[in-house]
C-alpha cells in the first residue's frame, strides 16, 4: 500500500520488530495442532462416521476421544468464538449477538469492532483533502486471547484466521485474520454483478451491486467500485474502469482491467486479478484482488465480481501480524480470499449465483484453505519444535447455511428432484475435511496432540418468527401507526412511550428501561420481574401448523452472564426451537403482521437457536477425562497442556 495506508502497517511491522523481544529457547517439548471447523455438527459427524465415508475421524475418535462440545449462549459464531478466545461468557467478553446495539442512539452496530475517525482533521485544497491520519479499527472484545497468554510464556504460535480476530491481536507469533475482516470496500464483502438481465434493476441488492449493461460492437464498458477515496471531499468511491470484448461466433470473452488481461469461456472463473484504485491519480493508489466468473454471453449478459479483497502481497490493511505474514503467506502458495468470509452466500441469496454456481465457488475457497493448511504444517512439522498450530476452516459452515435445504425432506422448500451434487453437498464437505484431518494425523508423533472441534452444530431453518410481532400480541411493543407497519425498519414507528420491549439482531430481546435506553419506560426495579414474564411467556408460543413450541430456551441474562459486561448484555437471548430462528424481519428490527412464516431463502440451515440443540464437537488424539466440554474448556486446556495455569478470568476446566 502507498502513503497514508501503508503508513499504519510499516509502523506497527516496527514495533512489532523493535518489541518482540528475544525468541523463546527451543525445547524439545509438546506441540498441539488445533483445526477449528466451522460449523460441524456432531450427529452429522457421527452419522457419516458409521456409514465409513470418514476413516481418518473415526480413526482419531478411535485413538482418543470424540465427545459433544457445549456451545454458547446464543450459540452465533462471534459469541462463540469470542467465548473459545477468552475462556470467558459474554458476561466477560462484551460480545453479544452480530448486532449490537446503542441503547441511547436506539441504533444498531457491528458488534465485532468499530472504525475511528483520525484525531486531527484533513487539510482541505479545494476538492482535495490531505490526511492528518488513519482511521482506526478498534476490536471491541475485552478479554486477554489465549495465545497471548501462551505468547507471554515463551511458546510460540501460528493461528490462521480465527474468527472474531480483527484487526488481529498483537503478540510475538504468527496470525492472520479471520471473521471481521473486511473486504478492501470497507464491508463484508461486496460482489458486483453486470448484466442486462431486466429482471434485476441498476442498484443494490443485498451484499452486492447490480449494474445495468450495454453491448455496443461487441464490448461491455463498466467499472468496478472500490474503497472510498479519503483524499477527496466526501470521500466518493473509487473506481477501476474494465472492458468486455465478446468474440461474435464463440462462447468466449476477454476483460481487460488495467493491464491485466483474462480470456474466459462462458462457465468459467478466472484466477486472481490485480486491481489498483486511484486516490491521487499517478502518486498514490490501492492495489485489490478479486475473481471474475463469466455466466453468461447470450441471449444474455451476465458477468459475477467477487468482493475486490485485500490483496495478501500487498495489504491495505493489517490482516496479520506480523505485518510481513500475509506476503509470507502469499509467496508460498500465491493469492488468496482474505475477506471473513469468503463463501459468496449472498450472491446465492441474490440469486446472482445458482446453488451449483455457489458450491464451485465455494470449492475455490477451499481449495486455497487446502493449499494453505498444508503449507502451514509443513512449516509447523520442519521449523518449530514445540507450540501451538490453530487453522480454520470455514467451508462446513457456510455449506450448510446455504445447502441444508437440499438434504432436508422437511424443508418447506426442498425440492425432490434436487441434482445429487446438491444433495450430498454437505456431506461431501466432510469427507473433505476428513482428507484434512488426515494430513494433520500424518504429523502426529509422541510430543504431538491433534484437537478438532467445532463452535457450533447445525440444524434446519424452516420456520421464521417475528419476535417484534409477538411483542406486539402480547402487548409488549405498540407501533406509532399499524397501517405503515411495512415501512418501518431498525425499530422506527415504534412509540416508545407505550413499548416496554423490542428485539433486534437474532437472539436478543430488549426491555426499554427508564434511564438506560433513550426513551425508556420500565423501571429499573421492575426490569428483572419483567424479563421473567416474558420469559415464562415465550415458552407457551406455540406454531399453529403442529402445535410445536417456537422458543425452548429464553434465557435470562443474569442466569447465563457472568463478568463486567452483564449489564451490557440484551436482557433476554432467544433460543428457539429446532427448526426455527428468528426471521430476516426480526434481524433488521421490523414488525411484519404474521407471527410466523415458512422461510423461503436459499440460506436454510442455522444454529441461532436453543444452544443445547446445536453442540459443537471435540475431537482428540488423547483421550479426554471428561465426557462433554465446553467451549470455554478449549483455551484453559489448551494452556494447561503447555504448563499454564488457567488464569482467574477464565471459567473453562481442562479436558486433559
Amino acid at each position: 500500500m502507498r502513503v497514508w495506508l501503508g503508513l499504519a502497517c510499516a509502523l506497527l511491522a516496527t514495533v512489532w520488530l523493535s518489541g518482540a523481544g528475544q525468541a523463546a529457547p527451543e525445547r524439545a517439548e509438546q506441540r498441539l495442532i488445533v483445526l477449528g471447523i466451522d460449523g460441524m455438527d456432531p450427529e452429522l459427524l457421527q452419522q457419516f462416521m458409521d456409514e465409513g465415508i470418514l476413516p481418518k475421524l473415526s480413526r482419531l475418535a478411535a485413538q482418543g476421544s470424540f465427545i459433544p462440545l457445549d456451545t454458547s449462549i446464543p450459540p452465533q459464531s462471534p459469541v462463540a468464538w469470542s467465548n473459545v478466545i477468552t475462556g470467558m461468557d459474554p458476561g466477560g467478553h462484551g460480545i453479544f449477538d452480530f448486532i449490537g446495539f446503542d441503547r441511547k442512539a436506539m441504533l444498531p452496530y457491528l458488534s465485532i469492532a468499530r472504525v475511528e475517525k483520525p484525531e486531527r482533521d484533513p487539510i482541505k485544497l479545494g476538492q482535495w483533502r490531505i490526511p492528518l491520519g488513519s482511521e482506526k479499527t478498534i476490536q471491541l472484545r475485552d478479554g486477554q486471547a489465549f495465545w497471548d497468554i501462551l505468547e507471554r510464556n515463551g511458546v510460540p504460535t501460528t493461528m490462521f484466521r480465527i474468527p472474531a480476530n480483527y484487526p488481529p491481536v498483537e503478540t510475538g507469533g504468527r496470525a492472520l485474520s479471520g471473521m471481521g475482516t473486511p473486504d478492501l470496500r470497507g464491508t463484508p464483502g461486496t460482489f458486483s454483478y453486470y448484466t442486462n438481465d431486466s429482471a434485476f434493476d441498476d442498484g443494490s441488492v443485498p451484499g452486492g451491486v447490480v449494474r445495468r449493461i450495454f453491448i455496443r460492437n461487441h464490448t461491455v464498458r463498466s467499472e468496478l467500485e472500490g474503497p472510498p477515496n479519503g483524499f477527496r471531499e466526501k470521500s466518493p468511491r473509487t473506481k477501476a474502469k474494465f472492458s468486455v470484448h465478446i468474440d461474435p461466433e464463440n462462447p468466449v470473452a476477454e476483460v481487460r482491467i488495467g493491464a491485466e488481461r483474462v480470456l474466459l469461456n462462458v462457465g468459467e472463473w478466472s484466477d486472481w486479478v490485480r486491481v489498483e484504485f486511484d486516490l491521487v491519480p499517478g502518486l498514490v493508489s490501492v492495489r485489490g484482488i478479486c475473481r471474475f466468473y463469466l455466466k453468461e454471453l447470450a441471449p444474455r449478459f451476465r458477468l459475477y465480481v467477487s468482493p475486490v479483497n485485500i490483496d495478501p502481497e500487498d495489504p491495505a490493511q493489517q490482516i496479520a501480524t506480523p505485518p510481513e505474514y500475509a506476503r509470507e503467506l502469499f509467496e508460498a502458495v500465491g493469492p488468496f480470499y482474505t475477506q471473513e468470509m469468503p463463501e459468496d452466500t449472498k450472491a446465492l441469496s441474490a440469486h446472482v449465483l445458482s446453488p451449483s454456481e455457489f458450491l464451485t465457488q465455494s470449492g475455490l475457497v477451499l481449495d486455497e484453505r487446502r493449499r494453505l493448511f498444508q503449507h502451514e504444517l509443513k512449516r509447523f512439522r520442519e521449523d518449530q519444535r514445540w507450540g501451538l498450530f490453530f487453522f480454520y476452516i470455514s467451508s462446513v459452515d457456510q455449506r450448510s447455511h446455504m445447502l441444508y435445504r437440499q438434504m432436508d425432506p422437511d424443508h418447506p422448500f426442498h425440492e425432490a428432484d434436487t441434482p445429487e451434487d446438491l444433495a450430498t453437498a454437505v456431506r461431501h464437505s466432510y469427507v473433505e475435511m476428513d482428507e484434512i484431518v488426515g494430513w494433520a494425523l500424518e504429523a502426529l508423533d509422541e510430543q504431538t496432540t491433534l484437537l478438532v472441534m467445532s463452535d457450533h452444530g447445525f440444524a434446519p431453518f424452516r420456520r421464521q418468527a417475528n419476535l417484534n410481532t409477538w411483542l406486539e400480541q402480547n402487548g409488549y411493543l405498540t407501533l406509532k401507526n399499524p397501517r405503515r407497519r411495512a415501512e418501518y425498519e431498525w425499530l422506527q414507528g415504534i412509540d416508545w412511550s407505550r413499548t416496554r420491549a423490542f428485539a433486534i439482531g437474532l437472539n436478543s430481546l430488549y426491555l426499554n428501561v427508564r434511564g438506560r435506553e433513550r426513551n425508556g419506560i420500565v423501571a429499573p426495579t421492575q426490569r428483572a420481574p419483567l424479563a421473567r414474564e416474558i420469559a415464562d411467556k415465550l415458552l407457551t408460543w406455540r406454531d399453529p401448523e403442529n402445535g410445536q413450541p417456537v422458543v425452548t430456551q429464553p434465557a435470562l441474562r443474569e442466569e447465563v452472564y457472568h463478568g463486567p459486561h452483564v449489564k451490557e448484555a440484551p436482557d433476554i437471548l432467544v433460543g428457539y426451537a429446532r427448526g426455527y430462528r428468528a426471521s430476516w424481519a426480526t434481524t433488521s428490527g421490523k414488525i411484519p403482521v404474521g407471527l410466523l412464516e415458512d422461510n423461503d431463502r436459499e440460506w436454510s440451515g442455522d444454529h441461532c437457536m436453543d444452544s443445547r440443540t446445536v453442540p459443537g464437537v471435540l475431537l482428540s488424539s488423547r483421550p479426554l477425562k471428561v465426557t462433554r466440554a465446553d467451549l470455554k474448556d478449549l483455551p484453559v486446556s489448551i494452556l494447561a497442556d503447555f504448563g499454564i495455569e488457567r488464569p482467574p478470568q477464565m471459567r473453562g476446566r481442562s479436558v486433559f
